[in-house]
C-alpha cells in the first residue's frame, strides 16, 4: 500500500505548512461550518470558567451557530460558477423573448 503525503513532496514534514495548506484550501462555507462547534466549545468553557449558567451559554452558542448557518444559506448562498460567468449578451434568448 502506498500513502500519499500531504504537503510539499521532497521536504521534511512541517505541521505548520500542512495547516496553512489546509486553511488556504478551505472555502467560506467550510469556515462557516467550523463556527458551529467552535461556538459550542467556547460556550462550554465560558460556562465552566466564568460561572455562567450552562443553559444561557448553550442558548447563546445556538444563536451564533444559527446566525452563521442562516447567513451562509439565505444571505450569501453558494452559486453555480457557470451561471454567474454568463453575461446577459452571451445568453441565448428564450422563446418568449424572441421577436415574432
Amino acid at each position: 500500500m502506498h500513502e500519499r503525503t500531504i504537503g510539499r513532496p521532497g521536504t521534511d514534514w512541517d505541521p505548520f505548512e500542512t495547516l496553512v495548506d489546509v486553511l488556504t484550501a478551505a472555502t467560506r462555507y467550510d469556515l462557516v461550518l467550523g463556527i458551529v462547534p467552535l461556538a459550542f466549545t467556547v460556550a462550554l468553557v465560558v460556562a465552566h470558567v466564568a460561572g455562567v449558567p450552562l443553559a444561557w451559554a448553550l442558548a447563546l452558542a445556538a444563536v451564533v451557530g444559527l446566525t452563521a448557518i442562516a447567513d451562509a444559506v439565505f444571505l450569501h448562498p453558494p452559486v453555480d460558477q457557470e451561471v454567474t460567468d454568463r453575461s446577459p449578451t452571451t445568453q441565448r434568448p428564450r422563446e418568449r423573448d424572441r421577436p415574432t
